[in-house]
């Protein structure tokens, strides 16, 4: 009887019999739930769509190469992204270890060398290339404008002009890009370009007296060095950084690799590979 009583309460208090209240307040829970449920939804929606577009615009801001207009601009931004030419030009010696292999045509060893690179730009020009092959020991000196090579202590007679471009040879590269930004060079910026499959800066220098074709390779964005290909009297050289280091801000080759290509630049054998090692910088 009390339960009754307290049933017909329920229901002229909310208009409603129990079983339908119970059936409302239940369609509503439901109901809320669905809501709060989908609120969730899309706010994650809106949450990871607003992170993908920060992340779109991240990338493409960061992806976008800086734009190049010249080759002296090219080079400047290559220059900057190496060291700077100030800091480079500031140096007054570097030490370095070379080891490196020439091939043949067939793939057998010609030379098998580690060499010891000094230079001391503190007082004049002092350039010194040490290496020993058995029981002998060479280096190759320059002072100033005078160059010789001795063999064991005994000063040979390989001819000034020999030794002069076979120095040359070893330090230009060393230089790069800083010697390309001279009086007797002509430079060319191509644009983006091939290079090994991937997009990269070409810089084509020349030099006054040289009939010799350089075309340097850099990264779009970094304006890291790639690699180059040259065009001698007598061959074609693509030679690839397969890796660089850095050095007291300086950006140096680590690994190396040549290979002798014909004048669509396609690889005909592999004619060296060179491995640099520590240098000291003052």
């Amino acid at each position: 009887m009390l339960s009754q009583n307290v049933i017909k309460l329920f229901s002229l208090l909310f208009l409603y019999k129990p079983c339908d209240l119970y059936l409302s307040i239940l369609t509503k829970l439901d109901f809320m739930a669905v809501l709060n449920g989908l609120n969730r939804r899309l706010l994650l929606i809106a949450f990871v769509g607003g992170a993908i577009a920060i992340l779109l615009i991240y990338r493409n801001q960061t992806t976008t190469p800086p734009e190049v207009h010249t080759a002296e601009d090219l080079l400047e931004k290559v220059m900057n992204a190496s060291g700077t030419k100030e800091r480079y030009n500031n140096i007054e010696s570097i030490k370095f270890k070379k080891a490196f292999h020439l091939y043949h045509e067939d793939g057998t060893i010609e030379i098998d060398r580690t060499e010891l690179h000094q230079y001391d730009f503190s007082e004049g020009t002092q350039r010194h290339v040490s290496w020993s092959s058995g029981t002998t020991n060479y280096k190759l000196t320059q002072k100033d404008s005078d160059i010789y090579q001795t063999i064991n202590d005994i000063r040979d007679t390989t001819t000034k002009v020999s030794l002069q471009n076979k120095l040359n040879a070893a330090t230009f590269v060393l230089g790069l890009p800083y010697t390309l930004d001279s009086d007797s060079s002509t430079k060319t910026y191509n644009g983006l370009q091939d290079f090994e499959g991937v997009q990269a800066h070409e810089l084509v220098v020349t030099f006054t007296g040289s009939n010799d074709i350089w075309s340097l390779y850099y990264e779009p964005t970094t304006f890291a060095w790639l690699g180059y290909w040259v065009k001698t009297s007598d061959h074609y050289s693509l030679v690839i950084n397969d890796e660089m280091t850095e050095v007291d801000g300086f950006q140096f080759s680590r690994k190396r690799t040549s290979y002798r290509t014909d004048s669509l630049k396609l690889r005909q054998y592999l004619r060296a590979d060179y491995d640099y090692s520590n240098y000291k910088i003052k």
